[in-house]
């Protein structure tokens, strides 16, 4: 389906939101070009050859179990009067029609979010295509090989897509340099096929070359296979998106010359290797019938009741609704009737003088902490429910709940891991290391940071610490069981933690992830073996990660919040991130003050994040605020927020045997919020109200400065006064010294 640009002037996407339902939607593709092949209801993309009349462009795409696209800040793909795109192109592929023999009417789509600001780096993509590739039948492998010399302005890539058909195993593109092949990006064309994180460390400059290489199979064939728009012949593609300096933008490049046996003799191993993909994988990417375009794909999240991540998390900033009177909050925890705990500090700080350097505590006359350091409070309102631990700690820091209700915490001072009752009585149940002894056997801990408890075998995980670097298991009754230190692919450079400054169970995936604080990454691993899984890692932390926890919503998410580094600026926030994927999914702080040092989080069932802060002594509290958009009505929508907002999405209705027709509508309106004053299309449909939201900004501004000119008047006048006053030297009807002593 076809839609206009939603303005005459020159706007910039700087953000691309799906609205599909997998069950419905395969993937969709969305293209940007002048004339698209129709322009009135709907056309099938298997029976008309192409998109657009002229060159189209691939802007984004959305699929099933794929990542996001996130366009870095301060980059726009341009639209509008100047580009060459006056048009969107939607197209929307479904795997199976069976949903729509109900009757069922499919709104998906997306929704792009637009401003008219210009932004300083233009997006574009660089597609390398084979065009000539043909495949033997039967023949294990032919590799299609394309290269072009790149003589353009500097581009900086920061996605990647790869596709072809059944056949293909690999595909990977590179940038050479002096003879030097640097990866922007590989993946199997099997998996969904989104655009995926480029290698950011590469650019691309004048006098480089560009270079990707498609790894097939003839496997299972009888004939010849070649490069064809259905899903019986093949298509080798690599895509590149980049941005570039505005004043230099390029939206589309390209790249079909077929590279040389020569150059590609030194092409990396790693080209050449097949990525294994599992069978569901497989049967979820096969085409189903015969296709004229490219496909390619997003993401989406099953639905889990209270998370959906078409919601941007917000400060409520009405909660707590009293005062909690709490020192440095050191750690959060849910309870089993999902209340929320708060461990903080009461009248103790950690200050430069509480540990000696031998990580000895050094303030042990002050007593224990008196106030009540456990609070049990209702997470609706924050009112308290309970509270304990009076008399208990000296410098509390991590707390877990487990399924009893009994809470597992730790004292950095009292280098000790404590199993404490949660009745009110301050019961001690357990203890784990020697009092103000702090050791690195498997009896003594180092200022120990956090504890994370399997909820079915009881055993549990605590990380060691400050002055340590492990992680130590041990069993629901105490008995150690095993340790391990930091986790690497590659053992030749496994850096060791850094600070694991916090604990969370992965009750769904069976592992234990852990926030190493000081090398600002997060590393998961195997809970019954230690087995190194995973580490998550991104520039956006700023060098430190401070404490994680997880939900299972969707394919499983970390929820994050960093720290001040020293030798990163970055600003203190909160993150939701994608597991699998590991991409940032969204960030949150508070609306009405910083962060100062946020030092513990948690995720309630209904997807409320909670966020203790020790350096503001406070705990924030967040909730998933609807972004503004509509699925009732097909078309585009505009809503002028301090962005333009376009909702581009299908509507079909089928008939007995073919879907037919869809309704395209432009719908304009205006956004519960002040108008920007550059508008981006009339704003209402009627003559009379563009009449008054014109007029009534003049009075405003009228009245403002006749008020303006009667405060300078005054002013001078009392000026003058005074200088006639006091200062008889100077003449009254001087302009001179008049405007001087205003001056």
């Amino acid at each position: 389906m076809a839609f206009p640009v939603p303005t005459s002037r020159d706007s910039y996407i700087v953000d691309f939101l799906p609205h599909a339902s997998m069950d419905t939607v395969h993937h969709m593709l969305l293209f940007g070009c002048q004339t698209p092949i129709s322009t009135s209801s709907y056309w099938d993309c298997g029976s008309v050859q192409g998109t657009c009349e002229d060159e189209s462009s691939i802007m984004y795409a959305w699929a099933r179990n794929a990542p996001p696209t996130k366009l870095p800040n301060d980059v726009g793909f341009k639209v509008g009067r100047n580009s060459g795109m006056s048009f969107f192109v939607l197209q929307i592929h479904y795997g199976d029609v069976n949903a729509f023999r109900d009757h069922h009417r499919d709104c998906s789509g997306l929704t792009l979010r637009m401003t008219l600001k210009p932004q300083p780096f233009i997006a574009g993509i660089y597609l390398l295509m084979s065009v000539d590739t043909v495949i033997l039948p039967g023949k294990k492998v032919t590799n299609a090989d394309v290269a072009c010399d790149y003589d353009s302005y500097p581009i900086y890539p920061f996605a990647f897509r790869t596709h072809t058909h059944r056949l293909g195993k690999v595909v990977s593109g590179y940038r050479i340099r002096d003879g030097k092949w640097s990866l922007i990006g590989r993946q199997s064309p099997q998996l969904p096929q989104a655009f995926y994180p480029a290698n950011k460390e590469v650019t691309v400059r004048y006098g480089d070359t560009m270079a990707a290489r498609c790894v097939f199979t003839g496997e299972g064939r009888t004939s010849k296979t070649y490069i064809g728009g259905t899903s019986n012949d093949e298509m080798c593609n690599f895509y590149m998106m980049y941005y570039m300096e505005s004043k230099h933008a390029i939206p589309f490049m390209s790249c079909m010359e077929p590279g040389s046996k020569e150059l590609f003799r030194h092409i990396p191993d790693e080209a050449n290797v097949p990525i294994a993909v599992s069978p569901g994988h497989m049967h979820s990417m096969m085409p189903v019938g015969n296709t004229a375009d490219d496909q390619h794909l997003l993401k989406t999240t099953k639905a889990e009741p209270g998370l959906d991540l078409d919601y941007h998390l917000e400060q409520v900033s009405t909660w707590p609704q009293s005062s909690l009177q709490l020192g440095q909050v050191s750690g959060l925890a849910l309870d089993s009737d999902s209340n929320l705990v708060i461990f903080h500090r009461g009248d103790h700080r950690w200050g430069t003088d509480s540990f000696n350097s031998q990580a000895r505590y050094q303030q042990r006359s002050l007593g224990p902490i008196q106030q009540s350091t456990i609070l049990v409070v209702a997470p609706a309102n924050g009112r308290i429910l309970k509270a304990s631990g009076r008399n208990m700690f000296y410098l509390p820091h991590g707390i877990t709940a487990d399924k009893d209700n009994n809470y597992w915490v730790t004292d950095v001072a009292l280098h000790q891991v404590l199993k404490v009752s949660s009745d009110g009585r301050d019961r001690t149940l357990l203890v784990l290391g020697e009092a103000f002894t702090p050791g690195s056997d498997i009896n003594h801990f180092c200022q120990p940071t956090d504890v994370a408890v399997d909820p079915e075998t009881g055993n549990i995980f605590v990380s060691d610490g400050y002055c340590n670097a492990r992680i130590l298991k041990f069993s629901a009754d105490g008995t150690y069981l095993s340790q391990w230190g930091a986790g690497s692919s590659d053992r030749r450079r496994r850096t060791p933690f850094r600070i694991p400054h916090s604990l969370v169970l992965l009750p769904d995936r069976k592992e234990v992830c852990v926030a190493d604080r000081e090398n600002g990454r997060i590393q998961c691993f195997m809970a019954e073996t230690g087995e190194f899984v995973k580490e998550i890692k991104n520039e956006e932390f700023g060098g430190e990660v401070f404490a994680i926890t997880y939900s299972p919503a969707g394919d499983g998410l970390i929820f994050a919040v960093n720290g001040d580094s020293p030798y990163h600026s970055a600003p203190l926030r909160g993150f939701v991130l994608d597991y699998s994927t590991k991409q940032i999914l969204d960030s949150f702080s508070p609306t009405q003050k910083e962060f100062k040092m946020p030092h513990d989080i948690i995720v309630s069932k209904d997807g409320s994040v909670f966020v203790g802060d020790a350096g503001s002594k406070a705990v924030y509290k967040f909730t998933a605020e609807k972004l503004h958009r509509s699925v009732k009505k097909a078309g585009i929508e505009v809503q002028e927020l301090e962005e333009v907002e376009a909702f581009v999405q299908a509507k079909l209705k089928p008939p007995p045997n073919v879907l037919k027709t869809a309704a395209i509508k432009e719908k304009q309106t205006v956004a519960e919020k002040t108008p920007p004053v550059v508008e981006a299309e009339p704003r209402t449909s009627t003559p009379k109200s563009n009449k008054v939201d014109s007029v009534l900004p003049a009075i405003v501004v009228s009245l403002l400065l006749i008020l303006l000119l009667v405060i300078v008047f005054i002013g001078v006048f009392m000026c003058w006064r005074k200088n006639q006053r006091n200062e008889m030297k100077i003449e009254p009807r001087s302009v001179g010294g008049v405007l001087g002593k205003i001056r």
